[in-house]
């Protein structure tokens, strides 16, 4: 057993990144939902719609992928096979539903939503998969943009308060709310996600909210308390950043970018960023913006913090297709 653990981890450890990237992009005149292997290759439109289709993000397994769409009239949560059939509508509420995040054990799947009190306001909720069940986890006003920790415990969001635009952390049932973004009262502030392992949060800093003046922060959580224990800023070079995320390999990030030092391509597109090479790789090419959604990778499906996991990641995510 011994033995075969050892294995899987040396695999995990000396194989390259194996992947699907979920994004949405307007290259096709409206936003509109794609798939494309990590390394860029194999882009594929899923969704063809008027209407704009957006925010997509895996189902644990890889086998769905949830998204918000207006193509009803309004924005509402909905899911499709990641070949991009079967689509079907989850929410159906005059308020805006927007920024779907599936549970790590794929049991829930929160959202924002302007339900709560009309849409002056926004908050945090969760439903089943089916879009039974909803359930209202903040109370705060304006709360958006949830992200699953990967152990599924707490739920990672923004929220503006008197304070400002600020990053929070709730338990994944509303209880136990705490701030984890550095004070920054000229910075508005946009929850990115969680790192592989759980151990670190990744958020964006913009000065006045802007794209062109963007600091990327990772905060690394205390193992048990509720607390940052250190605030580091990416290395990026000096660039205008619209949207990121933590690569499922957990050494590199996902950031939606147009380099300055690139003339030639002065165009939004998908980039990696190599955390400990500092190294920027294109993954899009195109003239229209894409926008970064989320990576999964199959050989760290389910519970990626369990690192027996899996080389049988792939064996276990097999095991829960359906």
């Amino acid at each position: 057993m011994r033995i075969a653990i050892l294995v899987a981890c040396l695999w995990l450890a000396t194989s390259p990144l194996w992947g699907k990237i979920v994004f949405y992009s307007k290259r096709d005149g409206n936003l509109e939902i794609y798939t494309m292997d990590s390394d860029g290759t194999n882009q594929t439109r899923l969704t063809f719609n008027e209407a704009g289709d957006a925010f997509p993000a895996w189902s644990p397994n890889g086998q769905q992928i949830v998204f918000r769409s207006d193509r009803d009239g309004n924005a509402e949560v909905y899911v499709m096979d990641a070949d991009g059939n079967n689509q079907r509508r989850l929410t159906n509420h005059p308020g805006i539903d927007s920024f779907p995040a599936w549970s790590p054990d794929g049991s829930q799947i929160a959202f924002d939503s302007g339900r709560g009190r009309g849409n002056a306001t926004v908050d945090i909720f969760v439903m089943d998969p089916n879009g039974g069940n909803v359930r209202q986890v903040t109370r705060m006003g304006f709360a958006s943009r949830p992200k699953w920790s990967p152990n599924g415990k707490r739920i990672l969001f923004e929220a503006v308060t008197d304070a400002g635009r600020e990053i929070y952390m709730v338990d994944a049932d509303g209880r136990n709310r705490w701030k984890v973004s550095f004070p920054n009262i000229e910075a508005g502030m946009f929850a990115s996600g969680w790192s592989p392992d759980g151990k670190q949060v990744l958020y964006a800093e913009a000065i006045g909210s802007s794209v062109n003046d963007v600091t990327l922060i990772i905060a690394t959580l205390h193992p048990t308390r509720r607390e940052v224990v250190h605030f580091d800023r990416v290395p990026l070079p000096k660039m205008p950043i619209y949207g990121e995320t933590w690569g499922a390999d957990g050494k590199s990030i996902l950031i939606t970018t147009r380099p300055a030092d690139g003339p030639l391509n002065p165009h939004w597109n998908i980039y990696r960023f190599h955390l400990t090479e500092k190294k920027l790789t294109q993954l899009t090419h195109h003239v229209r913006r894409d926008q970064i959604g989320q990576e999964w990778n199959s050989r760290l499906s389910v519970q990626p913090q369990r690192l027996l996991p899996l080389f049988w990641g792939s064996i276990k995510s097999n095991r829960l297709r359906h």
